[in-house]
């Protein structure tokens, strides 16, 4: 038996399955590199799409504050409003007239700090509160006028 014809054939099998293992690893890698390029691109996706989220829920909460903002200055003019009513000056002419209403019975407080007046109601339907002024022309008493808009309102 010729021993280094064994020991030439082990030693080519052993490089054999070297190559053999090398050539696994070399495709293993190559799989790895694949789904790690892939598992990227899907970590990819998802930051774009959670950017893409968060820039909508940023909208929505401006949106949010926004409609807060108008509801708190709606309350505030509802509750303004409240304190005046129509009020027929002479046939044909309206204005609203400050009549707070803050007892029980209905009955307006003298003391609430503000004196006896009337606003314009077109510009108050508009957001704007403008006290009416009395003219007059030529000495005489020409009634109510709107300092904004000039609506006159002619009284008794």
């Amino acid at each position: 038996m010729d021993w280094s014809a064994i020991a030439s054939i082990a030693t080519s099998i052993t490089t054999a399955h070297d190559i053999a293992k090398g050539i696994a690893a070399g495709r293993d890698t190559a799989l790895i590199n694949e789904k790690t390029a892939a598992l990227m691109d899907q970590l990819l996706k998802a930051q774009q799409g959670l950017l893409t989220h968060n820039a909508s829920l940023l909208q929505l909460q401006a949106d949010l504050a926004e409609a807060q903002q108008k509801v708190r200055e709606l309350q505030t003019r509802i509750e303004e409003r409240a304190n005046y009513s129509l009020f027929e000056v002479k046939e044909g002419h309206f204005a609203l007239r400050y009549t707070p209403i803050n007892s029980s019975n209905g009955a307006s407080d003298p003391s609430s700090g503000e004196p006896p007046h009337y606003i314009c109601q077109p510009c108050f339907s508009l957001g704007k509160k403008f006290v009416l002024q009395r003219t007059y022309v030529a000495g005489y008493d020409n009634g109510l006028i709107c300092p904004s808009c000039k609506t006159q309102v002619f009284d008794e």
